[in-house]
């Protein structure tokens, strides 16, 4: 059981590969076609170049410039924030920049020369170069200006608005309006090769607008970091023209270096103008608070606070010590007063009193010598004597006189005392001033050091600006610079043929794939037995050619002929199986239409009477009868079953018509088309018109109606051994097989065989190896070629 099953799988396997390996001629062809393709396609294909290059994004604090983060974030003004690389890339990738490399270039304006098939870009070896008007730049218009140009000598040229119009000579420099622009024309120098002609000189000139152009190369424009870490930034672009696309990255990286260094330059100029404007400001404010502490100080009688309240300090000790010495003279000259005024006989000493009026001390000293002097008289003279007398009234005057020094020596001391006493209160009404004073000085001070370190930060930020904005470098190093490799990055050629090779083997395959899902036609003896493994198959008749005859012609030794001769011997074998010895009668039908069992009939009966036996062939489809055609066409009003059916007294034997080249052969023609087929079929003369056939004949077969059309054959099928059910391979939907086998089995048709009609050679159900011929073996074309060149 596991090898039958093992072997059914391996069947199944061997059929569902089947078509794809017959599909082998297709696949070569479809493969050398693909592959031709493809070779036309590389040689007539534009070519596109890629170039690269790759550049380091250093920091924006280390180039020559200056940042907002480099001068205002050291002022603490803004916070630390560097440009990321993407931020680069995306400026890099900018339409902007984009636009300023176009401009660089006039690449909106673009040259070709047609060739035999294609045009070829043009961008350096031409003869003119074209240019708009400053006045005309800013024009804009939508669509593509073009126009043609050739060379005429070196100071002419011809212009062709169109390719119908005629050439006009112009003069190089003359300004030219073409639509809404004014163009001059400008002579170049160019190389001409070996290849070059006269013709290569026209050239087509296109005029796009600068939008378009800026979109198409942003879109072939490729910026990305080698690294997620690293600031090497990799740039490429692809272009028809690889010096076109080289030019574009390098021109590009210098854009973006010119644009770095300007907005280095215009955050240094606003820096500057800053600091400017600020120091001007700073310094009237220095200058007022300045001016502040110097109407201070002024008001204020001070210099230095410090030193002058220590100076103070010490006026005040040395005023109180002055003060001291004066109320120490004030006291002497109190007491020496009193006592002179009540010990008037004593002397008076001055030595020790520290008296610093010498004055008053020569009076005194003159006091007590006068004293003296009478006291040492007095011992040995009266008060009366003239020397007594003469002394005391010397005593007397020089006394008034003491007194009179004591009075002006105390009032000077009192002076000076008041006068120490109101410096002394002075300097401490200034001492007691010092701490206000200290105070508001102190925020004074503060003030005028805040604005002057402002002052003194700006002069030197200002000196740093001036030298950023002499000696600023590129943002970007170029590691390399842009570079098109002369090999082409699309198309290429060895995907390109392996595209080939591999559509080359998918198409065709992929079709034969699509023709097993989508193709609802039965192909081969293998979709019958699939689908009716209850129905024994006949044979297969071939599909013939267009030219070719398709009924059987008597010594016939075609693949028709044999075909029916494989299906004639399958169907004695089966009615050899019937248990009667009676006329066989075999029904033949289909279907549809169009299956061509009536030719399949024909020639079935055809086969029969070559081999001796008296065959009758009855047109049994009364509704659309079609054997006629195989004879003269004046047989279609020839009485026939219809006629036979209707009148009972008409004999068969005077209905039959004999077939001229096949003696053995008779056919019944269908008659005239009745208005009532089913109901003639179910009268008691079909039964008649059988039996007396048998009676007639060696073999009764019977073109039948197609069944899934009308019931005609279900009513006469009860009379036939054999029922010979034809389908067409490519025509036969597979769907109808079922109604095949729903008619078996509910009894409607008996034993039925199949025959394949239109079967193509390679669907043979024992492979095509082997045909229907026996014969001498005719040349292969391989062989014929080898025998001509005598191989």
């Amino acid at each position: 059981m596991n090898n039958q099953d093992n072997k059914t799988n391996e069947q199944s396997l061997r059929d569902q590969l089947k078509p794809f390996i017959k599909a082998w001629p297709w696949v070569i062809l479809s493969v050398l076609f693909c592959i031709v393709a493809s070779q036309l396609y590389l040689r007539y294909a534009t070519k596109k170049y890629q170039a690269t290059a790759s550049i380091i994004i250093k920091d924006t604090q280390m180039g020559g410039g200056l940042s907002e983060t480099g001068v205002l974030g050291d002022m603490g003004l803004f916070g630390s924030n560097f440009n990321s690389v993407e931020n680069e890339i995306e400026i890099l990738k900018s339409k902007r920049l984009l636009s300023n490399v176009i401009d660089q270039f006039n690449l909106t304006t673009t040259y070709s020369r047609k060739g035999n098939v294609k045009e070829s870009d043009v961008y350096t070896n031409r003869f003119l170069d074209v240019n708009i008007l400053k006045k005309d730049s800013l024009i804009q218009f939508t669509k593509p200006i073009t126009f043609y140009v050739k060379e005429v000598s070196d100071s002419l040229f011809g212009l062709r608005l169109n390719s119908d119009s005629k050439w006009l000579t112009k003069e190089y420099g003359e300004i030219i309006n073409i639509e809404d622009l004014s163009l001059i024309f400008s002579p170049l120098s160019f190389e001409v090769t070996q290849d070059d002609t006269q013709e290569l000189s026209d050239l087509k000139i296109v005029i796009s607008p600068k939008e378009l152009v800026v979109q198409n190369y942003h879109s072939r424009l490729n910026v990305n970091t080698s690294g997620k870490r690293g600031s090497v930034v990799n740039l490429s672009i692809t272009d028809v023209v690889g010096e076109r696309a080289e030019d574009v990255l390098n021109q590009l990286i210098e854009e973006y270096n010119k644009d770095a260094i300007n907005d280095k330059n215009i955050v240094a100029l606003n820096t500057a103008e800053f600091i400017e404007e600020r120091l001007n400001d700073i310094t009237k404010d220095l200058d007022s608070v300045e001016t502040g502490i110097e109407s201070f100080k002024t008001n204020k009688g001070l210099t230095d606070i410090g030193v002058e309240t220590s100076l103070d300090l010490q006026k005040v000790n040395e005023i109180e010590s002055e003060l001291l010495k004066v109320e120490t003279q004030l006291s002497i000259g109190r007491s020496l007063k009193e006592f002179m005024i009540t010990d008037i006989e004593k002397s008076v000493t001055t030595s020790g009193l520290g008296l610093n009026e010498p004055q008053l001390i020569a009076l005194i000293n003159n006091y007590n010598e006068v004293l003296t002097t009478y006291q040492r008289i007095g011992q040995t003279s009266t008060q009366e004597s003239p020397v007594m007398v003469r002394l005391s009234n010397e005593l007397s005057s020089l006394k008034r006189g003491i007194f009179s020094s004591l009075d002006s020596y105390i009032n000077g001391l009192k002076v000076e005392q008041n006068s120490l006493l109101r410096k002394s209160n002075q300097i401490n009404a200034n001492i007691s001033q010092v701490p206000n004073n200290e105070k508001t000085s102190r925020s004074v001070e503060r003030n005028r050091e805040v604005v002057e370190a402002i002052y003194l930060l700006l002069r030197e930020k200002q000196e740093t600006t001036a030298i950023s904005l002499a000696v600023t470098a590129p943002k970007a190093k170029i590691v390399d610079s842009g570079y098109a490799p002369d090999v082409p990055v699309s198309p290429k050629p060895k995907i390109i043929l392996l595209a080939a090779l591999v559509l080359g083997v998918l198409i065709p395959l992929g079709l034969v794939y699509l023709k097993q899902i989508f193709y609802n036609k039965i192909e081969s003896r293998k979709d019958l037995e699939r689908d009716l493994p209850q129905v024994s198959i006949l044979g297969e008749v071939p599909k013939l050619e267009s030219d070719a005859k398709d009924r059987i012609i008597p010594n016939d030794r075609s693949v028709l002929a044999e075909s029916f001769r494989i299906i004639r011997t399958n169907l004695q074998y089966k009615l050899g199986a019937l248990n009667h010895d009676d006329t066989k009668v075999v029904l033949v039908t289909s279907t549809v239409k169009g299956e061509g069992k009536t030719t399949t009939a024909f020639n079935l009966a055809s086969t029969f009477a070559y081999s001796g036996k008296k065959v009758l062939l009855i047109g049994g489809d009364i509704r659309n009868p079609q054997l006629h055609r195989f004879f003269d066409a004046s047989l279609k009003r020839k009485k026939g079953v219809t006629e036979y059916l209707v009148n009972s007294d008409l004999k068969l034997e005077n209905l039959v018509v004999p077939v001229d080249d096949n003696s053995n052969l008779y056919m019944l023609l269908s008659g005239s088309i009745p208005p009532n087929p089913a109901e003639l079929w179910m009268q008691s003369r079909t039964k008649e018109m059988v039996e007396e056939a048998k009676g007639m004949f060696d073999l009764v077969i019977i073109d039948s109606a197609p069944t899934i059309v009308v019931t005609d054959t279900f009513l006469i099928n009860k009379f036939a051994d054999v029922t010979v059910y034809v389908t067409r391979a490519n025509y036969t939907d597979r769907g109808l097989l079922e109604f095949i086998s729903d008619t078996i089995q509910d009894g409607k048709l008996t034993n039925v065989a199949a025959v394949i009609n239109s079967v193509k050679l390679t669907n043979f159900g024992y492979g095509n190896k082997y045909g229907y011929s026996y014969s001498a073996d005719k040349k292969t074309f391989m062989e014929k070629l080898k025998a001509k060149l005598n191989f």
